[in-house]
Protein backbone atom coordinates (compact mmCIF):
# COMPACT_ATOMS: atom_id res chain seq x y z
CA UNK A 1 0.00 0.00 0.00
CA UNK A 2 2.55 2.10 1.05
CA UNK A 3 4.62 1.92 -2.91
CA UNK A 4 1.11 2.46 -4.33
CA UNK A 5 0.90 6.09 -2.06
CA UNK A 6 4.22 7.11 -3.19
CA UNK A 7 3.84 6.00 -6.64
CA UNK A 8 0.51 7.97 -6.61
CA UNK A 9 2.16 11.04 -5.55
CA UNK A 10 5.03 11.05 -7.99
CA UNK A 11 3.14 10.44 -10.96
CA UNK A 12 0.57 13.18 -9.85
CA UNK A 13 3.79 15.38 -9.98
CA UNK A 14 4.97 14.51 -13.30
CA UNK A 15 1.47 14.90 -14.67
CA UNK A 16 0.94 18.41 -12.93
CA UNK A 17 4.54 19.33 -13.95
CA UNK A 18 6.27 18.48 -10.48
CA UNK A 19 9.89 17.95 -10.42
CA UNK A 20 12.70 20.05 -11.93
CA UNK A 21 11.87 22.40 -15.04
CA UNK A 22 12.79 21.36 -18.92
CA UNK A 23 16.09 23.45 -19.08
CA UNK A 24 14.64 25.31 -22.06
CA UNK A 25 11.58 26.20 -20.65
CA UNK A 26 11.73 30.23 -19.75
CA UNK A 27 12.76 31.42 -16.74
CA UNK A 28 9.32 33.09 -14.77
CA UNK A 29 9.42 36.98 -14.17
CA UNK A 30 10.10 38.65 -11.34
CA UNK A 31 7.06 39.05 -9.20
CA UNK A 32 6.41 43.31 -9.27
CA UNK A 33 4.49 45.32 -7.15
CA UNK A 34 2.60 48.20 -7.60
CA UNK A 35 3.42 51.21 -6.00
CA UNK A 36 0.06 52.16 -3.53
CA UNK A 37 -1.58 55.07 -4.92
CA UNK A 38 -1.21 58.39 -3.23
CA UNK A 39 -3.77 58.98 -0.67
CA UNK A 40 -6.44 61.75 -2.07
CA UNK A 41 -6.23 64.82 -1.08
CA UNK A 42 -8.22 65.93 1.77
CA UNK A 43 -11.64 68.02 0.84
CA UNK A 44 -13.48 69.80 4.09
CA UNK A 45 -16.46 70.77 1.92
CA UNK A 46 -16.85 67.05 0.93
CA UNK A 47 -16.27 65.94 4.69
CA UNK A 48 -18.42 68.56 6.11
CA UNK A 49 -21.33 67.28 3.38
CA UNK A 50 -21.01 63.76 4.57
CA UNK A 51 -20.08 64.24 7.90
CA UNK A 52 -21.67 67.24 9.53
CA UNK A 53 -24.41 68.26 7.18
CA UNK A 54 -26.74 65.10 8.60
CA UNK A 55 -27.30 67.89 11.55
CA UNK A 56 -25.82 70.99 11.00
CA UNK A 57 -26.85 71.04 7.04
CA UNK A 58 -25.34 71.44 3.82
CA UNK A 59 -25.99 75.20 4.23
CA UNK A 60 -24.38 75.14 7.84
CA UNK A 61 -28.12 76.51 9.22
CA UNK A 62 -28.33 73.56 11.59
CA UNK A 63 -30.87 72.33 9.66
CA UNK A 64 -29.87 68.59 8.56
CA UNK A 65 -32.15 65.63 9.05
CA UNK A 66 -30.96 64.44 11.88
CA UNK A 67 -30.68 68.19 13.52
CA UNK A 68 -34.30 67.71 13.65
CA UNK A 69 -34.66 65.32 16.57
CA UNK A 70 -31.88 66.73 18.43
CA UNK A 71 -32.55 69.16 21.94
CA UNK A 72 -30.79 71.62 22.09
CA UNK A 73 -30.82 72.36 18.29
CA UNK A 74 -27.31 71.69 16.37
CA UNK A 75 -25.88 75.47 15.88
CA UNK A 76 -26.09 77.51 12.74
CA UNK A 77 -23.30 78.93 11.12
CA UNK A 78 -25.33 81.40 9.47
CA UNK A 79 -26.23 83.18 12.68
CA UNK A 80 -24.45 86.36 12.93
CA UNK A 81 -24.78 85.99 17.63
CA UNK A 82 -23.31 82.10 16.72
CA UNK A 83 -19.83 84.06 15.78
CA UNK A 84 -20.18 86.33 18.64
CA UNK A 85 -18.56 84.38 21.43
CA UNK A 86 -16.61 81.97 18.97
CA UNK A 87 -13.01 82.30 17.24
CA UNK A 88 -11.09 79.47 15.69
CA UNK A 89 -9.65 77.81 18.67
CA UNK A 90 -12.58 77.24 19.86
CA UNK A 91 -14.32 75.86 16.79
CA UNK A 92 -11.13 73.47 16.10
CA UNK A 93 -11.64 72.55 20.01
CA UNK A 94 -15.37 71.86 19.31
CA UNK A 95 -14.62 69.63 16.32
CA UNK A 96 -11.44 67.79 17.57
CA UNK A 97 -13.16 67.19 21.05
CA UNK A 98 -16.40 67.74 20.75
CA UNK A 99 -19.16 70.23 22.44
CA UNK A 100 -18.93 69.00 26.02
CA UNK A 101 -15.21 70.59 25.38
CA UNK A 102 -16.21 74.23 25.64
CA UNK A 103 -19.54 73.51 28.21
CA UNK A 104 -21.70 73.03 24.94
CA UNK A 105 -23.98 69.53 23.89
CA UNK A 106 -22.36 66.20 24.57
CA UNK A 107 -24.22 65.04 21.45
CA UNK A 108 -21.74 66.86 19.11
CA UNK A 109 -19.06 64.20 18.96
CA UNK A 110 -15.53 65.07 19.21
CA UNK A 111 -14.11 64.22 15.30
CA UNK A 112 -9.69 63.64 16.60
CA UNK A 113 -9.84 60.10 16.55
CA UNK A 114 -10.97 60.34 12.81
CA UNK A 115 -9.21 63.38 11.55
CA UNK A 116 -5.89 65.41 11.85
CA UNK A 117 -5.07 68.38 13.14
CA UNK A 118 -4.92 69.82 9.44
CA UNK A 119 -7.89 68.34 8.28
CA UNK A 120 -9.19 69.87 11.64
CA UNK A 121 -8.03 73.36 10.14
CA UNK A 122 -9.37 72.64 7.22
CA UNK A 123 -13.08 72.05 8.48
CA UNK A 124 -13.07 75.06 10.31
CA UNK A 125 -11.99 76.86 7.66
CA UNK A 126 -15.00 75.58 5.45
CA UNK A 127 -16.97 76.21 8.73
CA UNK A 128 -16.10 79.98 8.66
CA UNK A 129 -17.43 80.21 5.11
CA UNK A 130 -21.31 80.26 6.21
CA UNK A 131 -20.29 83.24 8.93
CA UNK A 132 -22.48 86.33 7.77
CA UNK A 133 -20.80 89.27 5.40
CA UNK A 134 -21.17 92.21 7.88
Amino acid sequence: MKRLSIFLVAGSLVACGGGEPAADAPAAAPETTAAAPAPAAFDAVATFNTVCAACHGTSGMGDGPAGMALDPRPASFADASFWETRDDAHLFTVIKEGGAAVGKSPLMVGWGASFDDEQITQLVEHVKSFKPAG
